[in-house]
């Protein structure tokens, strides 16, 4: 019960651990530390009170918002000032649009004004509270906030329709690339553009498959993309540029890489444990790959797992990887028959690999 009340006022009260004569300096380690109650506050949130200043009217505390945490509707009878210590925030007041707060902005809130604050839909963020005449200051919560819809461009996750001639297009850029055979690659890559790829979508190719085939590979294939590029340049031929990826940043890319493996049906987020015990293999999977990657928006999951089946597919020892991603790209609506066209496609490219994925895929 008491923890409660000190969420309801939200370090109204304060303690007072300066000395009379002598500067006092209060480790972070030695702050008492509530987690916010879930009654008020969508998500993950906790706070603690500031030593009281001696002779002051106010109050203060510093409150952590995880990323996507917000908390209710409320005011605050004489007011409340938010200094922004950490990451990247929102605020609203009734009636008015959503505002984004960062790190060192300064927010107002007026007394008894509705509003709400915290955490953005991807990162954390952290803020000291200041409260006037705590003693007096009242929090009146209120309602949980609904959130709008977001306008902004979203990536498309699952898909019901066959694959397209251009998501087929991927299948060799991919699979030669990770093979390390850049003199076919270049046909490859100019039969892409022919069927529909852009040329940042191409380089998103690339981008993505330097997580599973390595930096050097996926280099020396964007540079044969590159000279590609100038000599149809220099024939006159102008290819679509596309639309750049607007990644999320900053965020919290490992709990977004959380949200898109659990959205894909993965596995990989049933366990609180690092991936097979080690802390950096479980951070580069979550955060980079599927966090930080899968939310550039240029290209669509399917399109990604393409890129990723398509390279696992004509490489040797990487069965169970394969069928991990064959499973993904099914559950993101791509059926068998579809996934055994795009398997067919790379018998040319590597007749040996391919028969192997094709056994890997008859066994799901």
């Amino acid at each position: 019960m008491k923890k409660i009340v000190l969420a309801l006022s939200l370090m109204t009260s304060t303690i007072n651990m300066f000395g009379q004569n002598t500067q006092s300096v209060t480790p972070d380690s030695e702050l008492k530390y509530v987690e916010a109650p879930d009654t008020y506050f969508t998500g993950k949130a906790r706070f603690a009170s500031l030593p009281q200043i001696p002779n002051s009217e106010e109050s203060y505390a510093i409150v952590h918002f995880e990323a996507g945490t917000i908390n209710n509707w409320h005011t605050h009878s004489h007011g409340q000032y938010l200094i922004v210590t950490e990451g990247e925030g929102r605020t609203q007041e009734w009636g008015k649009p959503i505002q984004i707060i960062k790190k060192g902005d300064v927010v107002w809130c007026p007394p008894n004004v509705k509003h709400w604050h915290g955490a953005g839909e991807h990162t954390a963020m952290s803020h000291i509270v200041v409260s006037p005449k705590a003693k007096e200051n009242k929090v009146t919560w209120l309602e949980r906030v609904d959130l709008p819809q977001t306008t902004d461009k979203t990536v498309k996750v699952t898909q019901n329709e066959p694959l397209t001639e251009r998501q087929l297009s991927i299948a060799p850029i991919a699979s030669l690339t990770a093979m390390g055979d850049v003199e076919r690659l270049k046909p490859a890559l100019a039969e892409g553009l022919a069927k529909g790829l852009t040329v940042s979508e191409i380089k998103e190719i690339f981008t993505h498959l330097q997580a599973y085939v390595g930096f050097p590979r996926a280099l020396n294939g964007l540079i044969a993309f590159n000279n590609l590029l100038k000599e149809r340049s220099e024939q006159g031929i102008h290819d679509p540029a596309g639309v750049e990826p607007t990644a999320v940043s900053p965020a919290d890319y490992y709990r977004l890489g959380e949200q898109t493996l659990k959205a894909m049906g993965s596995g990989a987020v049933a366990s609180s444990e690092p991936l097979f015990g080690s802390q950096g293999m479980d951070y580069a999977l979550k955060a980079n790959l599927f966090g930080y990657l899968f939310s550039r928006d240029n290209l669509s999951y399917v399109d990604r797992e393409i890129v990723v089946v398509s390279a696992l597919s004509v490489l040797e020892g990487v069965e169970s990887q394969l069928g991990s991603h064959l499973q993904l790209i099914k559950n993101l609506g791509i059926t068998k028959p579809e996934l055994k066209k795009l398997i067919d496609s790379l018998k040319t490219i590597n007749p040996k690999q391919a028969k192997n994925a094709q056994k890997v895929l008859e066994k799901m």
